[in-house]
């Protein structure tokens, strides 16, 4: 995934994995809870929102375009990775605040991208193109509590993400995205999980459809996780899924320790 270098970020990843790191511990300090992980994301993503918004005025001020507007869903198209407090966050949003209705569409376009890419190796669900389950008309139904991923994407070349949608078996047609954002956003979640772990938790991180789909089947399977079990079932990797993973996702090497094994 191509992204917009500054040298000046080198150490972004590291500084933001202390952040979430701190942030967890916080929040989590007095024991693990649904209410205090739901606390906690709240707390994360209006961090990682205020300095998004931050840099788009960076951007407009030093005359670097930034494509990312309302109505654009491009990037909905594409695999997206979650961990399970997201999950968490994501599943009680929707209980709480979208209609039965809509919810069993939900389910139902969940079940459906579950199929299609449950079997499919990583160097295919990288590329493959299919709308997200939450994605209606163009609008994202859970965007107050969409995931990190979706939120540190930003495009400075929409021609470019145009061009990665519509030419998914092109490896070189890659979306133009800034670097920063990138490293901002998975260096918290990536802080956030090590203080869970620490805390008796296991975490993992894979597609969204295939968590959404268990807990949607199974709605109890968070409060298995939330007791320190490991109920999310993810396929191991391979080595050439891992390095294919890892470039894909930072192709300067500077990782911020992710990993999606």
């Amino acid at each position: 995934m191509a992204a917009n270098s500054d040298s000046e970020y080198s150490d972004v990843g590291t500084i933001f994995f202390q952040d979430g790191y701190q942030l967890a511990k916080g929040f989590i300090g007095k024991g693990i809870s649904r209410i205090a992980i739901l606390q906690l994301m709240g707390a994360a993503y209006e961090s990682i929102d205020g300095l998004i918004d931050s840099f788009r005025k960076r951007c407009e001020r030093e005359e670097m375009t930034v494509d990312c507007q309302k109505g654009c869903s491009y990037c909905c198209n594409q695999a997206v990775l979650a961990s399970n407090h997201e999950i968490l966050v994501l599943s009680h949003y929707v209980d709480e605040h979208v209609p039965a209705k809509v919810k069993e569409d939900i389910k139902t376009r969940t079940a459906d991208k579950h199929e299609i890419t449950r079997d499919m190796s990583a160097m295919e669900f990288l590329h493959y193109i299919h709308p997200c389950p939450f994605l209606e008309k163009g609008n994202c139904l859970i965007y107050p509590v969409r995931p990190m991923a979706c939120r540190c994407y930003l495009s400075g070349n929409l021609k470019s993400c145009r061009n990665q949608n519509d030419n998914p078996d092109d490896r070189s047609a890659i979306a133009e995205l800034y670097e920063f954002p990138l490293r901002a956003g998975r260096g918290m979640n990536e802080g956030i999980r090590s203080a869970l772990m620490e805390a008796g938790l296991i975490p993992s991180e894979w597609l969204l459809e295939t968590f959404m789909a268990a807990v949607l089947k199974n709605p109890q399977i968070l409060k298995l996780w939330l007791d320190g079990n490991t109920p999310f079932q993810i396929r191991k990797l391979t080595p050439e899924e891992n390095k294919f993973m890892r470039e894909y996702y930072d192709p300067s090497g500077k990782s911020t320790g992710s990993n999606t094994g």
